[in-house]
Parts: C-alpha cells; structure tokens; sequence
C-alpha cells in the first residue's frame, strides 16, 4: 500500500529543492493533480525569461534543459514525494496534498516541518 500522506520534508531538504531556480520555477507552475508534459515544461522554462518564442530559442539550449529535468530536477522532486513522475509517459503531477503557494516565503513553509 502506497503513504498517501502529504509528503513532511526537513528545512534543510526544503532549501536543497528550493535553491534550483528551475525547481522553483517548476513548482510555482504546476498545478496540484492536473498533468503536465516534459514537453511543455521544457518550452515554459526554455521561453519563461527571454522575449522569443520557443521557436527562437537555441536547439542546444532546449535539449540541455530537457536533460535537466529528466535526469535531475523531475526525479529528485518525484524522490521527495513533491510530484509523481511518470518517465515512459513524461508526465509530471504535482500532488494534489501538496498545493505549492505562490508567493516565495510561503514556499518555503509548504515543505517544511511545524517546529
């Protein structure tokens, strides 16, 4: 049987996920249950701070965020109970008992403990 918990992480975990502007970003652009493709995060990330289209955006560029999340930021979200992962599919879900808060400090004390 799977914990269907909402997941608890330690303020030192917290700030490890936190201090990755991109896992930042992928948190506060998830929203809880609804899925979203590695695709169309790898095009939110590759367009979020340039004035260019997706289609303006350096192929290099692109592909290195893509193996970012795949192989770094996805993964260790979905280890630390943050999002379900799906690799085969490249569907992400934020967990539907995690509703990520918007604003920066109130991130922060979405993942942390109550001391």
């Amino acid at each position: 049987m799977s914990d269907t918990r909402a997941p608890s992480l330690s303020s030192e975990t917290a700030y490890r996920l936190l201090s990755a502007p991109d896992r930042r970003y992928l948190l506060s652009r998830l929203e809880p249950g609804e899925p979203t493709t590695v695709d169309e995060l790898v095009r939110d990330i590759a367009t979020r701070n340039r004035d260019a289209s997706i289609d303006d955006v350096d192929r290099t560029v692109i592909r290195r965020i893509e193996v970012s999340l795949v192989h770094n930021h996805l993964p260790r979200l979905a280890d630390h109970g943050v999002i379900t992962y799906a690799p085969a599919d490249d569907i992400v879900v934020l967990r539907r008992d995690f509703d990520v808060p918007r604003r920066p400090e109130e991130l922060l004390d979405s993942f942390t403990h109550t001391l």
